[in-house]
């Protein structure tokens, strides 16, 4: 644990320039977990993003890299789109106030995405992202567990319930988890210097894998399960362990198994599955993990598929520029009201998919924007360039953004915002040159 204090010896190999770098992402990272500190966490973002703009390297050098990272150009201009697509909507205030929520598109690309973050650093920022996420689940899973041992209410230990502490929905913390668990396996993989006891690494992944399952979010627990089979498949073909992935299946389904026996709640998740029709004008009540499934309910599944077939009528009527961005809430709304979907209609239901969003919003021409900024030309540094803890991220994130809406929240886009930066960040630039890089 002295690492992430800058106590160890490989803290020698970090310049003073790093090790303020380390120290804000500490901060940032802190102040990010709490409930009720979203002001603090602006701050902190503001110092990390200032200090990697003005401070961490020179204009000569971002220059540089701007030219090798186009990806950068890409996320830059998609931000920009927002705000024309802002100045043109109808409703001019609500898009800018989407602007404001989705700032961390724009400033974590241009501050922590145009500097040069060597392994040693990279390495670090990975373990202390890692650590602190797993101490936080592991104060909420204890909070949890007291309350339902002094209430005599196990649902207390499940989803949106076991992250009460943090404020935040249970869908982002799964994430999260994963990400954090994809930061242990890769710090174990390399043997990095920093792990200088295995048995706490395995309790925090302990911990973080409990976690998962009590988050009960279904594309956290397929992504985490699914990219650890997928990770020995290709281990096993490369390496000719076959054994080994043998293990690992068993592994998954014993731990699936009792996972399963202990929590039995976060099956239902599960289960809403089998129901997948739907009506609109259907007034039933929507169901929760807690509560038996039967097909007359609205339920995660068939709310989505509704929601999704009213945004892709949307979608139809403007394919190529979008509905505009204060607009795209006011066009869905008008559209559950035509096909008398109440139960949308009445909450103001999100499209619950952050690429059919960005379809709605921006047209075919800003979602191509947002799909190669984002997502295809990191990734393809990532695949070519063999970084499976960028492929796991960025994999993990495409999924979530499937059943949820990311950049209709802060956190979601302050998450990834920092993340595919951070990828972008540690990727050495081609022809480095030495007086630029010492």
């Amino acid at each position: 644990m002295r690492s992430l204090f800058l106590m160890d010896n490989a803290a020698g190999l970090l310049t003073i320039k790093d090790k303020i770098l380390y120290i804000l992402v500490v901060i940032f990272l802190l102040t990010f977990y709490p409930g009720h500190m979203p002001a603090v966490n602006n701050v902190a973002l503001g110092l990390l993003s200032v200090y990697c703009f003005f401070f961490y390297s020179t204009f000569r050098e971002k220059y540089y890299l701007l030219r090798k990272r186009k990806e950068v150009v890409a996320m830059t201009l998609f931000y920009l789109l927002h705000i024309v697509s802002a100045y043109f909507s109808k409703d001019q205030a609500e898009g800018f106030s989407w602007v404001v929520v989705r700032m961390p598109l724009f400033v974590f690309p241009v501050s922590l995405g145009l500097v040069y973050i060597k392994q040693a650093l990279k390495e670090r920022i990975i373990w202390v992202f890692s650590v602190i996420t797993a101490f936080t689940l592991l104060i909420c899973t204890v909070w949890s567990v007291y309350h339902t041992i002094s209430r005599q209410d196990l649902t207390l230990l499940y989803n949106d319930n076991l992250t009460i502490l943090t404020d935040k929905q249970s869908i982002y913390i799964a994430l999260l988890v994963n990400l954090a668990v994809f930061g242990f396996g890769y710090l174990l993989a390399i043997r990095s210097k920093l792990i200088t006891n295995k048995w706490l690494v395995y309790g925090c992944l302990f911990i973080l894998l409990v976690a998962n399952f009590l988050l009960a979010s279904r594309i956290a627990i397929i992504t985490l399960y699914g990219s650890i089979i997928c990770t020995a498949i290709w281990y096993a073909v490369q390496q000719k362990k076959f054994k080994l992935l043998a293990m690992v299946v068993a592994g998954v389904a014993v731990t699936g198994i009792l996972l399963v026996s202990i929590f039995p709640k976060t099956l239902n998740r599960f289960r809403e599955l089998k129901y997948t029709n739907y009506e609109y004008t259907h007034k039933g009540v929507e169901s929760h993990f807690d509560m038996v499934i039967t097909p007359d309910q609205w339920n995660g599944a068939n709310i989505r598929l509704a929601v999704w077939s009213c945004g892709w009528e949307l979608v139809k009527q403007h394919p190529w520029l979008g509905v505009q961005l204060g607009d795209k809430l006011h066009r869905l709304v008008d559209v559950y009201a035509a096909k008398h979907f109440d139960f949308a209609y009445e909450s103001r239901r999100n499209m619950h998919n952050n690429y059919l969003d960005i379809l709605v919003t921006f047209g075919i021409t800003g979602f191509l924007l947002f799909l190669w900024g984002f997502l295809i030309e990191p990734l393809r540094h990532c695949i070519h360039r063999k970084d499976f803890f960028g492929i796991l991220v960025i994999a993990a994130f495409m999924l979530s953004f499937i059943p949820e809406n990311y950049f209709d929240r802060s956190m979601g886009n302050m998450m990834f915002a920092f993340f595919i930066a951070f990828i972008v960040s540690y990727r050495e630039p081609p022809a480095d040159p030495a007086h630029l890089y010492k």
